[in-house]
C-alpha cells in the first residue's frame, strides 16, 4: 500500500515500464520476431544472442547521444541477426544479414512508440501534481529518446545509467537522481518493471514501490503491483 500523504516525487524506469506492457524485451523481440517476420525462435535458441547484442552495445559504445530510437534499435538487432546466423540458428542469407535486422528495428520502434503514446496519457496528469523523475540503463540518448516520443516534459530530470557509468541493479543509480532532485526516499515512489533492477534497490534505499505486472499472474502480495500504468491514477 502507497503512503499517498508522503510522496511528493514519482521516479519511473523506463524500458519495459513506459514502452512495453510490463514485459520483459526480450520476450516482445520474440512475440515481434514470430508473429511478424515468421522466424523460428524461442526463448531458448534466442536467449544468447539478445544477450550478446545488450552486452556489445556497451562494450562498442555504438549509440551516441544524438542517435534515435530506430538508430539505437538497428545497431542492435544487427548485433542480435549476426550471432544468429553465427551460431547457425539463422541461415546465413542476404535477407538475414540486411533486409530482416532492418525490419526488425522497424517492428520494435513502433511497437515501443506506440506504447509510450498510452503511457502519456497517464504521465500528463501526474506530472501536475508531482514531480516525475525519469532512471534508466539506456545507451547516453535517452533524452534525445523521450524527447523524439513527445514526453521529456514531464520529468524534472532523466539520469541515463551510460551518462553516469553506474547500472542497475546497484541502487546508487536511483539514490543520484533522488538525491539531485532534493527528495528523501520515504518521499518517493519508483515505478518499474524488474524486482532485481527497480523494486529491490528503490526498497533497500526505503523508497516507496509500484511494480508493473505484466498481467494478474504476475501480482504478488508483497508489493503494490499494476497490470496497467493508467492504474497509478487510483492509486495516487
Amino acid at each position: 500500500m502507497i503512503h499517498t500523504e508522503k510522496v511528493k516525487a514519482l521516479a519511473f524506469d523506463f524500458g519495459g515500464t513506459l514502452d512495453s506492457p510490463f514485459m520483459h524485451w526480450m520476450k516482445i523481440y520474440l512475440k515481434l520476431y514470430g508473429e511478424e517476420l515468421h522466424l523460428p525462435l524461442t526463448g531458448e535458441n534466442f536467449r544468447d544472442s539478445y544477450v550478446y547484442a545488450e552486452q556489445m552495445m556497451e562494450r562498442l559504445q555504438l549509440v551516441k547521444t544524438s542517435h534515435s530510437l530506430l538508430e539505437t534499435q538497428s545497431f542492435k538487432t544487427r548485433l542480435q541477426f549476426d550471432d544468429l546466423i553465427r551460431r547457425g540458428i539463422l541461415p546465413d542469407t542476404q535477407e538475414n544479414r540486411e533486409e530482416l535486422p532492418e525490419r526488425a528495428a522497424r517492428l520494435v520502434t513502433d511497437f515501443s512508440s506506440r506504447y509510450v503514446i498510452l503511457s502519456k496519457e497517464v504521465l500528463e496528469p501526474l506530472s501536475k501534481r508531482y514531480t516525475l523523475l525519469l532512471v534508466s540503463n539506456y545507451y547516453g540518448n535517452l533524452k534525445k529518446i523521450v524527447t523524439d516520443l513527445g514526453i521529456v516534459s514531464y520529468f524534472s530530470s532523466i539520469t541515463d545509467s551510460t551518462l553516469e557509468g553506474i547500472r542497475k541493479p546497484d541502487a546508487a543509480l536511483w539514490k543520484l537522481a533522488i538525491d539531485r532532485a532534493g527528495f528523501a526516499p520515504d518521499e518517493v515512489v519508483v515505478i518499474g518493471d524488474s524486482v532485481k533492477n527497480d523494486i529491490l534497490p528503490a526498497l533497500s534505499l526505503g523508497c516507496q514501490v509500484v511494480k508493473g505486472c505484466p498481467s494478474m499472474a504476475d501480482v504478488t502480495e508483497d508489493v503494490s503491483c499494476i497490470t496497467s500504468l493508467k492504474e497509478l491514477l487510483d492509486i495516487l
